[in-house]
């Protein structure tokens, strides 16, 4: 009879890795900067240098530009925007800022296309 061997266990560093559950793609021409889920559950804001997308969490190839600060002529550009949130417990408001230091508060109901500030 041939004697049992015991296999050899190695200690080693654990490894983490993060797989996608599902991918939104083909919606910023620029680098994403920010993400923000809304309290509705249902939807999310991203937001690139020239613009803010809405999107609804389960549809992953549709998102809607509530925002865009792209000139016509890039060599007009005099900001881009750094950030977008939306507002803890009212789903329809959100704010984004740009490099010039402003803040705009937005309010969905108003316009689809939330260029100018909320009132």
């Amino acid at each position: 009879i041939a004697p049992l061997q015991v296999p050899v266990l190695k200690p080693m560093d654990l490894m983490v890795e993060a797989s996608p559950r599902r991918v939104f793609a083909n919606a910023h021409t620029y680098h994403v900067n920010s993400i923000s889920v809304n309290s509705d559950g249902e939807t999310y804001l991203s937001a690139d240098d020239l613009r803010v997308n809405l999107w609804n969490l389960e549809i992953s190839d549709c998102s809607f530009n509530i925002v865009d600060i792209k000139p016509a002529n890039m060599e007009e550009l005099t900001e881009v925007i750094t950030a977008s949130e939306f507002h803890p417990t009212h789903c329809n408001i959100f704010v984004y800022s740009s490099s010039k230091g402003t803040i705009r508060l937005c309010d969905m109901r108003a316009a689809a296309l939330c260029d100018k500030h909320g009132k």
